[in-house]
């Protein structure tokens, strides 16, 4: 009896000094492991970046990737290699990558409202959960609703009045899928308007069916719209940023028109693969603070082509704007479905 309880004893000890083991060679590996990721960051970056960016070359995602990229080699002291892997708003780079390499030099460049509105409509079944949000770093000019100088119309407010009394006569051009069909959706469910909603193509493609008379309005950045509101070929009714852009202080917001929810704040952002070093994440990110914050050329550059002040949120506060966006978004989630499914 004696020498049971003895066995029993010693093998109870025995699993105690097991698990004790087990434990300490889980907290050695997760330090070993730890250690080894803080040195890959102090090395870090010690070759090419390679910045893939969602959308076609020209356009505002590309200008403002490529400008950070060429200010971030003179910080960081490397190459910094841009690729347009372009279709489908973005979600085609965004599918391709989402499970690439997460060795700390591959990196992907776009704008917050593609993917969000991507997972809002179905395009894609993900979103910036996927990856490892690194930094938003600038505010595009905004939106706007862009109708010929000689439309009838001033304001949203009267626009919006016209389709409801000629239901489905005005056509809006919009890109399917994109920023430009989210607000659509968001002007019929909340402002009860009326229009023929068609997919024109991207920003420049709706430009040349809106002058050429082949949609009555559309939706895009006020950058593409400039030279023919300055030509005096287009005029601009509303914004759809959630606050008037200091540069261009005569362009109100839909808000001020009266539908609260029409609100497109369109935002650079720089994400990596899932599983990305946290340590190589928050120094790129501090990178590009450093560039936002304190570079005159970066400044110029940005205030001439986004009509913004130089912008941008640390690694928390990313995560925090990019959530509060999607939620913004996935309200809407079974309108901009539905609707994609009639067309």
């Amino acid at each position: 009896m004696k020498f049971k309880k003895f066995a029993v004893c010693a093998c109870a000890l025995a699993m105690a000094a097991s698990m004790v083991t087990g434990c300490g060679n889980k907290e050695k590996k997760a330090a070993t492991a730890s250690k080894a990721a803080a040195n890959a960051a102090e090395k870090w970056p010690s070759k090419p970046i390679t910045f893939i960016v969602t959308h076609g070359a020209g356009g505002d995602t590309d200008y403002n990737a490529r400008v950070l990229a060429r200010l971030l080699e003179k910080e960081l002291k490397q190459p910094v290699v841009v690729n347009n892997v372009t279709g489908a708003n973005g979600s085609i780079a965004m599918t391709q990558y989402k499970d690439g390499k997460n060795d700390g030099y591959t990196f992907i460049a776009t704008n917050t409202v593609a993917m969000a509105s991507n997972e809002a409509t179905g395009i894609t079944k993900f979103g910036y959960t996927a990856f490892e949000p690194v930094c938003i770093y600038g505010k595009q000019c905004g939106e706007n609703i862009l109708v010929r100088k000689d439309a009838p119309y001033n304001t949203l407010k009267e626009f919006i009045e016209a389709s409801k009394q000629n239901p489905g006569k005005l056509k809006l051009g919009i890109a399917m899928g994109g920023s430009s069909y989210v607000a659509a959706l968001i002007m019929e469910q909340k402002g009860g308007a009326k229009f023929a909603v068609v997919d024109a193509g991207d920003g420049g493609d709706r430009m040349t069916a809106l002058i050429g008379g082949h949609v009555d309005a559309t939706i895009a950045p006020y950058t593409l719209a400039k030279e023919y509101i300055e030509k005096g070929q287009l005029k601009t009714l509303a914004t759809l940023i959630s606050e008037r852009s200091k540069t261009l202080p005569n362009i109100p917001t839909a808000k001020e028109s009266g539908i609260e929810d029409l609100t497109v704040d369109t935002w650079y952002g720089i994400l990596a693969p899932k599983g990305t070093n946290p340590a190589i994440v928050e120094k790129l990110n501090a990178a590009i603070l450093k560039i936002v914050k304190e570079n005159p050329e970066y400044k110029a550059e940005v205030e001439k082509y986004d009509f913004q002040a130089p912008w941008a949120l640390n690694v928390a506060d990313t995560k925090t704007y990019l959530d509060k966006q999607r939620n913004h978004f996935m309200d809407y989630s079974k309108y901009l479905t539905s609707a994609k499914k009639k067309k």
